[in-house]
């Protein structure tokens, strides 16, 4: 790896061989120095080595980052002492510190050194291994677990199959954590296996994570136990066949604990449960691994001795166990019974061969369900054909009528001519048969998008139980005691439409979790039970599909909302007076839009709910919330159960044709003049004792602002005794429309927009008419939207006179390479920078100017960044001031911490995102 920027590389240069040389001379020191002297050098080491991997992370030098995570891990574990410094151990770590020397050397030079980061990895853990403490032999279960999975590998594998698993548990002993660099892992050739693999491989393991979710739930439920066997035991068969052999390793210790669960010599432990999903996770990175060729970091003997090691919790070694040292049983463990417990499939010949199921890949269908929306539209221009030929044959008929009756004027008896009779004859036939044909096209191509989109539904519970898995990581997490309680899992719907609301449902479900549901102490003060429960439901309509997320937490906080709505300038507080508590829920979907006061790369940033809004958006469906406090919160999601042809009402306005979903029309009207009420700027009508807003369409949509408006309307003089009007369902709120005329009702296919109209405001597609025209199809949530801003009231303010200055912004950094990278950075984008060497420093310099914002490292000589954000925040003219820290401690403890002294935002260095500091700046300032 070489740095291509000069000034960076010449920094890096600089600050890595002062710390390197620090790293030696403490080294030298610390090996001279009384043990009860020994912590204040180790702290100083510890905090060298962590700057040094710090600006090496942010530079982009992995290798350095590897080496320098372990000799800080090495010198921590002194520290704790977990370790004794022998002359063995001083020697690796001295032969660390050259390693990365020279890879520094590389770094700033472009020249190989020839250092093997792996082999000087490999030697610092050995030497490790050795200089730990002695530990108590392994225990009987232990043993049992490994002794049976040498045994089974004995009855059931060839001789190599078992040195591989010697070979892993090897790997267990000299393997570093994620940093390190991975073993490496087997790309399966055939494109065709690949494919089939990746398939059953997910498949497989969604069954045994959504089975381990149950077995938690009835850990007597001995069927789910042994379909979790079944299907563990075919991802290991299926792993064997195609060589990939980390897969075989992890599925075999699963299913070895899956059988001493089975057999009654484990117990599900929480624990337990923790580590077989880590396995899982493992396993389904190690099949991507395999079926795209990308390296995902897994380090299969670490997730391998944490299965082992959680067995039996209370005396299992720290020491990572090798497996040939460990004395296998005397009675040796056969697989037999599970493949026993397996169905015998039938031989008798009496019965049909039937196969009840196919796998079929999805574009395949995705490519005939579009050309049967092609047919859609010939089916259209042939209705359209139709209607023309009628109105040939209707002016015949009127033709032959006045022709007779002039003939008979001339003449009492009438030769009918040849001629005429053929073109009789020619037009009632092609009439006819025009009829037949639609009526037959029209049943055949509903026929075939019926059946083929049957081919693509899916149960909801292809999507729900992914949230099982989520509902419980997340609350674990947060200490907090949650049920999923989940109803209509078995609806199906379009395979499009779970694959487009499973980020949303994700989103919700955290959001409820993170900042709806209450801790356990939290609800039994307030009377409620400690466990917060959230109901997953779906069910259908006539015409769409409903999915809902509701929690029974805290609800929302409409003040909160109205005062964030205030301080982003979204609307006025006169204008949130008018406003609905459901208009007001709706805005936390506004993009970037949070009540969060902390801030990180993961919440707070307002980007959860857009995702959700935009997805809902991109499925042409409807969000609604309901909100009570203390009570919970309800998020309804509807969605139509066809995604590309719809029902619509075509009308009329001002000469061009529009179209608006039938399931968003609740009736249509004609509505007088005087039945108009207009109250300030806006205009309502008086429907079943309740009053409706209502507006042209015309001024909606800007028709008249378009360039193109004179060539294409056609303005007709209106009847000024009733005008036809559209009532408009969203949600729970209804409005009116006037329109021109009212065509028909038709069956369309929407196309999306272009990359280039890519959103467009009141549109959501347009469709083909039978007569060739482009009809636009209107977005009924967009032109509330539009109905809403127009009747808003403007609050005016006079204008004031503002100079343009550069905020100034306040970075807080002891590191020269990630300072000039920041402040470069922060330039760019068109912030003025002060720097600061550190946290005294930094308080110092924030008192001579009026900064804008402060960027500040946590990790620092003289003021550490938290020190320095509780010191601002001691001051009243500080209080307000936007605190950013940029830090590599990633714990949430560590993030806590940060909340607590009073930073606006945490950002970690080891994801730094330039776009996410930039935007969260933004925001803040």
């Amino acid at each position: 790896m070489f740095i291509e920027d000069e000034e960076l590389r010449n920094l890096y240069k600089i600050s890595s061989e002062e710390n390197l040389q620090k790293l030696t001379n403490g080294l030298l020191h610390l090996q001279q120095q009384p043990k009860d002297e020994a912590e204040a050098t180790l702290e100083k080491l510890v905090r060298v080595v962590h700057s040094l991997k710090g600006d090496s992370r942010i530079i982009g030098v992995e290798d350095v980052v590897t080496l320098g995570d372990q000799v800080e891990k090495i010198l921590l574990s002194l520290k704790c002492q977990e370790m004794v410094l022998t002359p063995e151990l001083s020697d690796r770590l001295y032969q660390g510190l050259d390693a990365i020397g020279f890879l520094v050397h590389e770094a700033v030079t472009g020249e190989a050194t020839g250092v093997d980061t792996a082999d000087i990895l490999e030697q610092l853990m050995v030497t490790v291994a050795h200089s730990k403490p002695q530990k108590p032999e392994i225990v009987p279960q232990a043993q049992l677990v490994l002794a049976s999975q040498a045994s089974v590998e004995q009855n059931h594998r060839s001789t190599t199959s078992t040195n591989e698993l010697q070979d892993a548990s090897c790997h267990v002993s000299t393997t570093t954590a994620s940093n390190a660099p991975q073993s490496r892992f087997t790309l399966i050739e055939d494109e065709e296996l690949r494919n089939i693999y990746q398939t059953t491989s997910e498949e497989r393991l969604q069954k045994l994570a959504a089975g381990l979710l149950q077995l938690q739930n009835q850990p007597e439920d001995e069927a789910t136990l042994q379909q979790l066997l079944r299907e563990a035991h075919s991802l290991k068969g299926d792993s064997r066949s195609l060589g990939v052999d980390n897969v075989v390793t992890l599925t075999h210790q699963l299913e070895e604990i899956l059988l001493g669960i089975k057999r009654q010599e484990m117990t599900l432990t929480p624990e337990l449960s923790d580590r077989l999903y880590q396995g899982l996770d493992a396993i389904g990175f190690l099949v991507y691994e395999a079926v795209t060729g990308e390296a995902t970091g897994v380090d299969t003997a670490e997730i391998l001795d944490n299965l082992v090691g959680v067995v039996t919790p209370s005396t299992a070694p720290e020491s990572l166990p090798v497996l040939p040292e460990l004395s296998p049983l005397s009675t040796q463990i056969s697989i037999k019974p599970v493949i026993q417990d397996l169905p015998a499939p039938s031989l008798g010949i009496s019965q049909p061969y039937h196969i009840d199921t196919i796998r079929v890949q999805t574009h395949h269908l995705d490519i005939l369900i579009t050309q049967t929306e092609e047919l859609t539209l010939t089916k259209n221009a042939i209705a359209h054909t139709a209607t023309a030929i009628e109105e040939i044959t209707t002016f015949w008929e009127e033709w032959k009528a006045v022709y007779s009756q002039a003939k008979l004027v001339e003449s009492s008896s009438l030769n009918t001519d040849s001629y005429t009779e053929r073109l009789e004859k020619r037009i009632y036939s092609l009439r006819n048969s025009i009829q037949e044909h639609s009526i037959k096209l029209d049943f055949i191509a509903g026929e075939l998008r019926d059946k083929i989109r049957t081919l693509r539904l899916l149960p909801l519970s292809t999507v729900f139980d992914l949230l099982k898995r989520t509902v419980r990581d997340l609350a674990k997490q947060q200490s907090k005691q949650v049920e999923l309680i989940i109803s209509g899992e078995e609806i199906t719907t379009d395979k499009r439409i779970l694959e487009e609301i499973k980020d949303p449902l994700m989103h919700m479900v955290r959001n409820a979790i993170d900042h709806g549901i209450e801790t356990p102490a939290e609800r039994e003060k307030l009377g409620k039970s400690p466990v917060a429960t959230i109901c997953l439901r779906g069910y259908q309509t006539a015409n769409n599909i409903v999915i809902e997320v509701a929690d029974d937490g805290r609800g929302l906080e409409i003040e909160k909302i109205k005062q964030t709505a205030v301080k982003r300038g979204i609307y006025s507080p006169q204008e949130l007076k008018t406003m609905t508590p459901s208009q007001i829920h709706a805005l936390i979907l506004a993009p970037g839009f949070s009540t969060q006061t902390f801030i990180t790369e993961i919440s707070g940033r307002g980007i959860g709910l857009d995702v959700v809004r935009t997805s809902i958006e991109r499925l042409k469906g409807n969000i609604e919330i309901e909100s009570a406090p203390t009570q919970g919160c309800t998020f309804r999601i509807q969605l139509s159960t066809t995604l590309a042809i719809n029902n619509v009402l075509l009308l009329e306005v001002q000469g061009i044709v529009h179209a608006l979903p039938v399931e968003f029309v609740q009736r249509t009207l004609f509505i007088s003049p005087k039945q108009i009420l207009t109250n300030e700027d806006c205009k309502t009508i008086n429907l079943d004792g309740r009053s409706v807003l209502v507006a042209n369409l015309a001024d909606l949509l800007e028709l008249s602002n378009s360039p193109a408006y004179p060539q294409i309307a056609k303005i007709e003089p209106q009847n000024q005794t009733q005008q036809p009007c559209i009532l408009i369902k969203v949600g729970e709120e209804v409005f009116g429309l006037f329109v021109d005329r009212l065509l028909q009702t038709q069956e369309v296919v929407i196309k999306p927009q272009s990359q280039l109209l890519k959103r467009v405001r009141n549109v959501s597609g347009a469709t083909i008419l039978g007569s060739g025209e482009v009809c636009m199809v209107l977005n009924p949530l967009d032109l509330l939207k539009s109905l809403r801003q127009q009747t808003t009231s403007v609050v005016s303010a006079k204008p004031r006179k503002t100079v343009k200055t550069k905020p100034l912004i306040l970075l807080v950094e002891d590191s020269i390479p990630v300072r000039t990278q920041e402040k470069r950075l922060l330039e760019k984008a068109g912030y003025e920078v002060v720097v600061a060497e550190d946290g005294l420093d930094g308080y110092n310099k924030l008192q001579t100017r009026a900064f804008d914002a402060v960027i500040s490292d946590v990790e620092m000589p003289n003021l550490d960044g938290l020190s320095l954000t509780q010191k601002i925040r001691q001051h009243p003219d500080y209080q307000t001031l936007p605190i950013i820290l940029v830090t590599t401690l990633a714990s949430d403890a560590d993030k806590t911490r940060g909340a607590d002294v009073g930073a606006n935002a945490y950002i970690i260095k080891s994801n730094f995102n330039q776009d996410v500091l930039l935007e969260i700046l933004g925001r803040l300032i």
